[in-house]
């Protein structure tokens, strides 16, 4: 009897030890995407990318938008706050029924926009911070040109036969095409609850 609790106490603790050995996995895929990111090292972000997107979309194309985005122009431009010191959170690893492995991983993205050649005065401000908030972002305006921006967002990690087994990475955005005709169904609901639940916490915690 005491050999047989010894054997069923090892095998769950090898079991914790594999969760957690996932879950370390996951966090420092997370920050080092982030970080990617804050480099506008896009390839190096796509090359971490479930490569389930470039069925529907592009490599190069995909590439080429980030830079048109983030890399600024002569009107704006926008810096990455702190990616380095963001706080990830790692879900437990979960499986769908189809042995799909997968976590979430949340952290606060923040980011400025500095505008280049133009000045916002009190109207423009409540307009534009209107617009981001209407985007789910938390804004404020530092000065006149320099608008910063917040928002509790999450990353979808992935493992399965597509990925050759290896974890690989989506930004969760239930409203994008793309991540809808990619992500699982059973992996979409749980996503949506865990976010929902994040949101709600955190409100709770601001009351």
């Amino acid at each position: 009897m005491k050999k047989f609790i010894f054997l069923c106490l090892f095998i769950c603790s090898g079991f914790m030890l594999a969760q957690s050995a996932e879950q370390k996995k996951i966090l420092e895929d997370s920050k080092a995407f982030m970080s990617l990111f804050e480099k506008k090292d896009y390839e190096g972000m796509l090359d971490m990318t479930h490569p389930a997107i470039f069925e529907k979309i592009d490599r190069k194309m995909m590439a080429d938008t980030f830079n048109s985005l983030f890399k600024g122009n002569d009107e704006f431009k926008i810096e990455m706050i702190d990616a380095d010191k963001n706080i990830f959170s790692v879900s437990d690893v979960f499986t769908t029924q189809d042995t799909t492995k997968y976590a979430f991983s949340t952290y606060l993205m923040k980011m400025k926009m500095i505008f280049l050649k133009e000045t916002f005065d009190e109207d423009k401000k409540k307009m534009m911070i209107g617009l981001m908030e209407a985007q789910g972002m938390k804004a404020q305006f530092l000065n006149d040109t320099t608008l910063e921006m917040s928002r509790e967002s999450m990353i979808l990690a992935l493992n399965d036969k597509s990925t050759g087994n290896t974890w690989k990475y989506l930004n969760y955005d239930e409203a994008n095409p793309l991540y809808i005709s990619i992500v699982p169904v059973e992996v979409m609901k749980k996503a949506k609850e865990y976010y929902a639940n994040l949101l709600i916490k955190q409100r709770e915690n601001a009351n």
